[in-house]
């Protein structure tokens, strides 16, 4: 086996243009097609492959007549060339960030699970541990933002802990376990159901939650059918807290959210609570960060500041 070149010989070799050509092969492992997007010359691009292959010592790719085929040491300096990317182009943000008076930038992917009650109280505890920092959030589903924070362009997730989806290169740690409950509109006939016929109404219910599938899906399916009902017939599906705060009162639709925050709702005349609606299982929440990010001082600062959201 080749060994590979000294650390400090890829320090003083390695180009970030070396790295745009890496990460613009990773999607698509055509040389023409990356020099165009690259705005350089195809035989530019040739020669700075080469390079590549020369600095740390191993064919990337394999040519052949359709183009170019990653080789498993290709694959994954590929991967490694977008997060560095990614990284420096955090790194640029962060300095225009200082430069207009903040003190550095965290960027945060929320499941819509941590955004109502758990996101605020994190938001003032990183203020006063780290005055000045600018928080930047992008609220979506599982996959794209663990897409995005393998790939090195959001710093963390906060939001439920489903473990196999969780790639090798990332870590979490539990912060709470959160309950759910089954929801609906202030209206909804259900509520006027006698609990001996509730069965049977609950069988012809439509739903609206945030897949056909998954995690969440499933809980729903498994309350079901422990009262011989079959899977949930999902009409609508949203991920956002309001949107099913406001469908639920416009429709006869059946929907789920974290307990703490229907009973706040319900309080507010916003939703009602199905009777003995409770899911049996709670589902972990926490944090989910890249392997190698306790190395930045910030992400200690953030892992402190969640867990003293959660131990009062």
């Amino acid at each position: 086996m080749t060994q590979l070149p000294d650390f400090q010989r890829l320090v003083g070799r390695l180009r970030l243009r070396h790295l745009a050509l890496l990460d613009s092969l990773g999607r698509d492992p055509n040389v023409g097609r990356a020099a165009k997007r690259l705005h350089m010359a195809q035989p530019t691009a040739s020669k700075l492959l080469r390079e590549i292959e020369d600095i740390f010592e191993t064919t990337l790719y394999t040519r052949n007549r359709r183009g170019l085929t990653p080789t498993p040491a290709g694959l994954a300096l590929t991967r490694r060339a977008s997060v560095l990317l990614a990284e420096m182009h955090a790194t640029h943000a962060e300095l225009l960030s200082t430069r207009q008076g903040a003190a550095g930038r965290l960027r945060i992917g929320v499941f819509p699970v941590a955004v109502p009650e758990f996101l605020p109280k994190l938001y003032l505890a990183l203020q006063r541990r780290w005055p000045g920092l600018h928080i930047s959030i992008n609220e979506a589903v599982e996959h794209p933002l663990l897409q995005q924070l393998s790939n090195g362009e959001i710093d963390c997730i906060f939001g439920r802990i489903v473990m196999d989806m969780l790639t090798p290169d990332l870590r979490h740690e539990t912060l709470y376990n959160e309950e759910t409950a089954i929801v609906c509109g202030i209206g909804h006939p259900l509520l006027k159901t006698r609990s001996s016929d509730r069965t049977a109404a609950l069988g012809e219910m439509t739903w609206m939650l945030p897949a056909r599938e998954g995690a969440l899906y499933n809980m729903v399916a498994s309350w079901l059918a422990t009262r011989g009902i079959t899977a949930p017939q999902v009409e609508v599906e949203t991920t956002s807290v309001f949107a099913t705060i406001e469908m639920l009162n416009h429709s006869e639709l059946l929907s789920i959210l974290p307990k703490n925050v229907a009973q706040t709702y319900a309080e507010l005349g916003k939703v009602a609570l199905v009777p003995d609606g409770d899911l049996s299982s709670n589902y972990p929440i926490g944090i989910i960060y890249r392997m190698e990010a306790m190395v930045n001082p910030m992400m200690k600062v953030v892992l402190d500041a969640a867990r003293g959201c959660v131990d009062g």
